[in-house]
């Protein structure tokens, strides 16, 4: 990940071979003004299941690549490219990729860093 700074204004250019492993794209860690955070995952075809995790605030997510399944503690939610979805804080939540290819989803919360989060081992 390369960043080049000017002004005020920060440019986050993400090497995929070598993402960061918070996920987190542009945070107060390279932002010292931000108030909120922005990162992206990428899950590859055939991952069953990501770990199951809740955050301690609310997460928004874009669907940019691919496809897949939220599975929430209020059941599950089959999603596709284009889409954006709203999980509320506290909510047990894990992605699915059901698609052939990568599945990219771009998150967002409302503080500078990743909130604390409580995670369960995938299943």
């Amino acid at each position: 990940m390369a960043d080049a700074i000017t002004g005020r204004y920060v440019q986050v250019t993400l090497d995929p071979a070598n993402p960061p492993a918070d996920g987190l794209l542009l945070s107060g860690n390279n932002v010292p003004e931000i108030q909120n955070c922005l990162g992206a995952v990428t899950i590859p075809p055939g991952t069953l299941r990501t770990d199951t995790i809740a955050h301690a605030t609310s997460e928004v997510m874009y669907v940019a690549q691919g496809s897949g399944r939220l599975h929430t503690d209020q059941g599950v939610l089959d999603f596709e490219r284009g889409q954006a979805i709203f999980i509320p804080a506290a909510s047990w939540h894990a992605l699915e990729n059901t698609g052939a290819e990568d599945l990219v989803s771009v998150f967002s919360f409302p503080l500078p860093t990743r909130p604390p989060t409580q995670a369960n081992d995938a299943s």
